[in-house]
């Protein structure tokens, strides 16, 4: 039984006649749409008065060197930058609900100070309840996940289905969500590898790495930005509806 279209395909190769599809579903009592009400409460109690109306990116993964949590930071200062250049002003935060020094990765809080951006990033590192989760999804604009491989992607359907875009690597699992596999219309924003490297070990015997670049991914991150609340939000719900 498959819960993404690579896995089934997979499976189709060599057992066709026992190979089941069955989409991944979340309950919706669990993740859900707030009011928009209870959004801008949540949003003031998590980021505080000033960030309230910020523009506001979540990722939301374990800090390992898969995730690449490092280069999502460099690909959030980027963009910071164009944003200032274009727009004279950077009102964005980014949600990381992760553990910054996780012995598995890398010291976020250090890279996020030498790429003087702390101003910009907000880490959640406590054990959160669903609720919480819910919440985090429900005040921001956009889920984020560059992950070099990713048999599924749990978070960016978690995002989807309170209905919120996502912008992701194509690569396993995450490819079906990102670019609709029914009609190969989008939910957002695909980022293309720019790198692939051919890596294993000896129970995994070939795996391919899909690197997207930080530069396309602080350039989509301005995409969704400057689409304005409406068109997110309408893209949001082509997202709901399309799992």
């Amino acid at each position: 039984v498959a819960i993404s279209k690579l896995t089934e395909a997979i499976c189709k190769d060599i057992v066709p006649e026992k190979t089941v599809y069955i989409p991944h579903s979340l309950p919706e009592d669990i993740y859900f749409q707030l009011e928009d009400e209870r959004i801008a409460t949540c949003k003031a109690n998590t980021l505080g008065e000033a960030r309230k109306d910020n523009f506001i990116a979540l990722w939301l993964n374990r800090n390992s060197r898969r995730k690449r949590a490092a280069d999502v930071l460099k690909a959030w200062q980027i963009f910071l930058f164009n944003l200032e250049d274009k727009h004279k002003r950077k009102d964005a935060t980014l949600i990381m609900h992760t553990n910054p020094e996780d012995s598995q990765g890398t010291n976020l809080l250090e890279i996020a100070k030498h790429l003087d951006i702390l101003d910009n990033v907000c880490f959640s590192d406590q054990t959160a309840t669903y609720e919480q989760i819910n919440a985090l999804h429900n005040i921001s604009d956009v889920c984020l996940n560059i992950s070099y491989a990713e048999g599924f992607g749990l978070t960016t359907l978690e995002s989807m289905q309170v209905g919120n875009p996502i912008i992701a690597t194509v690569t396993g699992g995450l490819t079906s969500q990102v670019i609709d596999y029914k009609d190969g219309s989008h939910n957002g924003i695909p980022l293309t590898p720019k790198i692939k490297t051919l890596s294993g070990s000896q129970s995994v015997h070939y795996i391919y790495e899909d690197y997207a670049s930080v530069e396309d991914t602080a350039y989509a991150l301005v995409e969704m930005y400057e689409m304005g609340s409406k068109k997110r939000k309408e893209l949001g719900q082509k997202c709901r509806n399309s799992i």
